[in-house]
């Protein structure tokens, strides 16, 4: 027992080391914040990372692993003609999407299944173990694809997009969707919805419609699709569909879709119809002439400035645009591939840069096979410009007769040249070169005389000819609704010369483009008035409303109405006769100006054209049509391998006439009545003589009798038959009508009269057209039946002629 303290005895208690603990709670504190801090800053800075500088990335991977994001493709607006005819439209088709990542789990799957059936004597899978091989064989097969190409894609395990083939046609979709269906490979292929573009009539107005980009998510690449593109591509839509923790997409339930804008709707001005006429056109000249440069052709309505027509050569497949078709292209290409030419500037720059004479040759085909790409996809009547030549004279005469320095009394001699102030050179030729004469206004633009023009130029000054350029809208573009419009190349006004002036007269030594000189030159003819072109008709929506119109833009009134009344009664003798006569169609009055543009390209280089407009006395129609360099039979020569004298007046006036035949036919305008004009054959069975001749005179046909019956017992041809007035009609009076048939003999070569006898001579009738009117030099050049075909008697031949003798030919 501890021994008792003693009574009032104190006790002292220690007291605490506050400062002591002070510092302990001090060091603690500090350990605490210093430790807490360091390890909260890399906390901190992850926290930073993942919350703000690398946001957009983590929110990216969560919405991935928590959903997937489909596009929906908006179908691209429909391109119709002016009558409604579908040009460009989009029709569904599939993209074919890879998910590696989503295979690797339907693979995993797979081999549970088969893990599961083996330990517990479940039934295996009745379908393949879709491995990256047997996928990558059956997709390849089906979609003509390589399978190493296939299995790259395979190998990106961590992607849920891997698209192997765009665009697939239902044949290759379905035999896709089969497969998925067959091997449960759901989760893992796709078939997503996309559009395509197609364009139903092929080449039919492809400078003008252009075509999309496949590469580029069908993004317009050339004419109205690029030009349009906004208005045309509409808005995408996009299917979001929820997963849940394994990947495994969700019930529709849980998905959102969001509908695609489709795309507005074009109409055009251009009419199907009035553009096959022009591309066939077209196309019968190029060969008919030997063409080598191609060939273009506007034709545009006056009095609104709405194109109705636009045809280039060479031309290309919409549906294939990298394609060549074009046979003096391949043929150009060939020759370069042959070693029998070569791209000069290409080789010899390869060779420069060091390489060897096979790159240079390889770097030569290249630039070949680019540069005839670009000249198929080139709309020359708007990238491009030319020397006009003598089409050009319309638009002289237009202003000299507005400023009153020339009129319908003035004479104009021509001995063949013309002297210019200022030229040192050779006097400047006329094309007849021993000279009109004495010739009146009407008859100097008829016979397109260089002399006539140069002093008509002279007379109304340089000042003034430099304003009506401007006037006429020739130092400015259009402003048409499609892409790539330049202008042409013309002297500053400081820069213009009395020689200038001599050479600009009659259309030579400056360049315009074809738009620009169908636009003046319809206001020559239409009254004055300077309309803006334009393609696009009106823009309408997916349900039909129009939310654009276009209306008819006048941009100035640039010559009177008595002046282009004036004007359009002197450009008709051209075709009346003149050097454009074979331009002329039967009950169609057509005006118009020949030309023949000497190019600086070359001596045997010659762009011919035809400038014309119908009814002459209220235009419904005005076309440029123009061949580049018809091919002469040797150098230095004016005629073609096949006799064809190069000239507009004896190729493009000849080509434009049937080619504006076939759009005033197409439009309806009413044909003028003349002596020749087709005429129905009455029906002459039970008549006497008399009376069936005087029925056949008042039809204006004459008779011939076979047979001395007193009834007609048979006629040839046929009642009903359309026949030209002025022919004979045989009428059997009790003999009887031949049955049988007769071969159609060849008048190629013939004037009118032999060519007429020659066919009478069968029983067949001549239908003339062309410069059919106009002398003994005119000769047929086609006939609309093949010699040696068998046809009926009394059926009609129709025979178009031509004034195929350099004096006819024109400038």
């Amino acid at each position: 027992m501890a021994e008792k303290r003693k009574k009032g005895t104190r006790i002292i208690r220690q007291k605490p080391d506050r400062r002591a603990n002070r510092t302990i709670l001090i060091r603690s504190l500090f350990l605490m914040v210093l430790f807490g801090l360091v390890a909260f800053i890399p906390l901190f800075f992850k926290l930073w990372q993942i919350q703000i500088s690398q946001h957009d990335y983590y929110q990216e991977l969560a919405v991935q692993q928590q959903t997937r994001d489909s596009t929906v493709t908006a179908n691209r607006g429909t391109i119709y003609d002016s009558q409604g005819a579908v040009l460009a439209m989009s029709a569904t088709v599939y993209n074919v999407q890879l998910s590696p990542k989503d295979l690797l789990e339907t693979q995993e799957t797979y081999r549970e299944k088969v893990e599961d059936a083996q330990e517990n004597g479940g039934t295996l899978p009745d379908y393949p173990e879709p491995t990256d091989q047997f996928v990558a064989e059956n997709l390849a097969s089906i979609l003509n694809l390589e399978v190493e190409d296939v299995m790259k894609h395979l190998e990106n395990k961590n992607s849920q997009y891997e698209i192997i083939k765009y665009r697939v046609e239902p044949e290759e979709s379905e035999a896709v969707q089969e497969f998925i269906t067959e091997n449960h490979l759901s989760h893992g292929i796709y078939l997503m919805p996309t559009s395509k573009r197609y364009y139903p009539k092929g080449s039919l107005a492809a400078h003008v419609v252009g075509w999309v980009n496949p590469n580029t998510d069908n993004v317009g690449a050339y004419g109205l699709e690029a030009q349009f593109e906004e208005e045309l591509s509409g808005q995408t839509g996009r299917v979001v569909t929820a997963k849940d923790g394994v990947g495994t997409e969700l019930l529709y339930r849980f998905e959102d879709y969001y509908d695609a804008t489709d795309g507005n709707n074009l109409t055009l001005t251009i009419d199907a119809t009035i553009q096959s006429y022009c591309e066939s056109i077209l196309q019968e000249g190029v060969e008919q002439f030997d063409i080598q440069d191609g060939a273009f052709c506007l034709v545009m309505d006056p009095n609104t400035g709405a194109i109705l027509g636009w045809a280039n050569s060479p031309t290309f497949d919409l549906n294939d645009p990298w394609t060549v078709s074009d046979p003096v292209l391949l043929q150009y290409l060939e020759d370069i591939k042959s070693g029998g030419y070569t791209k000069e500037e290409a080789y010899t720059k390869a060779l420069a840069e060091g390489a060897t004479a096979q790159e240079a040759y390889d770097a030569a085909v290249q630039e070949a096979e680019k540069e005839v790409l670009y000249s198929q996809w080139a709309n020359k009547a708007v990238t491009s410009s030319y020397e006009p030549g003598s089409t050009f004279k319309s638009i002289v005469l237009a202003a000299a007769l507005e400023e009153g320095v020339i009129s319908e009394s003035d004479h104009f001699y021509c001995s063949g040249v013309a002297q210019v102030d200022g030229w040192n050179g050779d006097p400047i030729r006329c094309s007849k070169r021993d000279g009109h004469g004495d010739q009146d206004l009407a008859q100097a633009v008829a016979n397109s005389c260089n002399p006539a023009f140069i002093e008509i130029g002279k007379r109304l000054g340089a000042e003034k000819f430099y304003d009506y350029l401007e006037d006429f809208g020739f130092l400015e573009k259009t402003g048409i609704d499609m892409q790539g419009e330049t202008t042409g190349v013309i002297w500053s006004r400081d820069d213009f010369t009395n020689v200038d002036l001599a050479v600009a007269s009659f259309g030579q030594r400056f360049q315009v483009t074809p738009l620009q000189l169908i636009t003046a030159a319809s206001a020559v003819v239409n009254g004055g008035h300077l309309m803006q072109p334009y393609v696009v008709s009106q823009i309408t929506d997916a349900d039909g409303n129009v939310l654009q119109h276009t209306e008819p833009t006048e941009v100035r009134q640039v010559i009177s109405e008595q002046t282009s009344e004036r004007c359009r009664a002197i450009l008709e003798k051209v075709v009346d006769g003149g050097t454009g006569k074979n331009a002329a169609v039967e009950g169609y009055r057509i005006g118009g100006k020949t030309g023949s543009s000497q190019t600086l390209k070359g001596d045997d280089h010659t762009i011919v054209s035809f400038l014309g407009f119908a009814p002459a006395d209220d235009p419904q129609v005005v076309i440029l049509l123009a061949y580049d360099s018809p091919k002469p039979v040797s150098p230095g020569s004016n005629y073609t391998a096949d006799n064809w004298y190069i000239s507009g007046g004896n190729m493009a006036a000849l080509k434009a006439g049937e080619l504006m035949e076939k759009i005033l036919d197409y439009l309806g305008v009413e044909k003028s009545y003349s002596a020749t004009a087709d005429v129905m054959v009455p029906n002459l069975t039970g008549l006497n003589l008399a009376d069936a001749t005087t029925s056949l005179k008042k039809n204006n046909l004459s008779i011939r009798v076979v047979g001395d019956g007193d009834t007609v017992t048979g006629q040839i041809p046929a009642k009903g038959a359309s026949i030209p007035g002025g022919s004979e009609v045989v009428v059997y009076m009790g003999a009887e009508v031949p049955t049988d048939q007769v071969q159609v003999p060849s008048v190629i070569g013939l004037n009118v009269e032999q060519a007429k006898a020659k066919l009478s001579a069968q029983g067949l009738y001549l239908k003339a057209s062309g410069a059919s009117e106009f002398g003994s030099t005119v000769v047929a050049y086609e006939q609309s039946v093949q010699a040696g075909t068998s046809v009926d008697r009394g059926t009609t031949i129709e025979v178009r002629f031509t004034d195929s003798t350099a004096s006819g030919a024109g400038l």
